[in-house]
């Protein structure tokens, strides 16, 4: 009985915490928002304020923020409700960066209908049918130098979103478009130094031509070397064991690293997004209209065919 009442008084906490989600604006599909990272002070008050709630009527019981990890314009954390015998209940919930709402349901608009995707396309291409000139810089690509269409992609490695994109939506775009479209990639550093860093080693691995093997490598392993305790941090020594199984000069990359002669580099990347009106990522510019956040292979074949009918 007493384990009983006491899942009762859990659900009663889980559920005053709910109500607040009808305040919150609704994360924007598939974007990794600039200056919002979930730091350890945040989480710290969090907890502190769910104990507070949660003491009021059982002493007993205590709350911890265990694990989290970018969700859209929120963070999916994991809240682990315990006593001296041990975890009670552990619940995936959502979290705003400056702590302030916190909320049991995410609704993903990406489940719904097609035709109701379909509208929202509509939608979209009606946004973004302005141009910006945006440009390419001396940044590398792929597919064809001189294509018809030119895809600006701004992007960082610490995005979930973008290696989304670059893992499932690129190649696709390669295979069926490569010798039709341009995709160039511009650095958008949202999380700070973790993103920073490997955006450097992507560019001291391109000293040594494996620019896009690093690329790839970054994204593939993110979870692995993007530490997500406490505030976000690269894991150097993952990211120099990639430039190993590369092959790479490692006196050269570590060099090259510990200079930090591509900072600046990256950091014009940013500036320029900014100047763009980047404010997330991944954003795109197909032919300068801009894109927003994740899209389906699907989605950016439409806009590229598109594109080639205007040629």
């Amino acid at each position: 009985m007493k384990d009983l009442a006491l899942g009762i008084v859990i659900g009663i906490v889980i559920g005053a915490i709910a109500v607040y989600a009808v305040t919150a604006k609704p994360p924007e599909e598939g974007l990794c928002p600039a200056n919002a990272v979930l730091d350890k002070s945040t989480i710290e008050s969090v907890t502190k304020k769910l104990n507070n709630l949660v003491h009021l009527n059982n002493p007993g019981v205590n709350v911890r923020i265990s694990d989290y990890s970018p969700y859209g314009e929120v963070y999916r954390v994991k809240v682990e409700f315990y006593d001296d015998r041990g975890t009670l209940e552990t619940y995936d919930m959502f979290l705003t960066a400056n702590g302030s709402i916190l909320f049991t349901n995410y609704v993903d608009l990406s489940k719904l209908s097609e035709e109701v995707g379909e509208q929202r396309t509509n939608a979209n291409e009606e946004v973004v049918e302005q141009r910006t000139n945006a440009s390419a810089d001396d940044d590398p690509y792929r597919g064809a130098e001189d294509a018809e269409v030119v895809i600006i992609e701004f992007s960082e490695y610490a995005c979930p979103y973008c290696a989304k994109f670059a893992l499932e939506v690129e190649p696709e775009i390669l295979r069926n478009y490569g010798d039709k479209v341009k995709i160039v990639f511009r650095d958008f550093p949202v999380h700070g130094e973790a993103a920073y860093f490997a955006a450097e080693a992507a560019n001291c691995a391109g000293e040594q031509g494996k620019y896009w093997e690093m690329h790839d490598m970054l994204f593939e392993n993110q979870r692995e070397w993007l530490e997500f305790n406490e505030t976000l941090k690269a894991n150097r020594t993952a990211i120099k064991s990639y430039a190993e199984k590369l092959g790479l000069n490692m006196d050269d990359f570590e060099a090259c690293i510990s200079s930090g002669k591509y900072r600046d580099e990256v950091e014009k990347d940013l500036q320029d997004g900014i100047s763009y009106g980047v404010s997330g990522t991944p954003t795109f510019f197909i032919n300068g209209k801009m894109v927003v956040g994740f899209r389906s292979y699907e989605m950016f074949a439409a806009l590229i065919e598109e594109e080639l009918r205007k040629k």
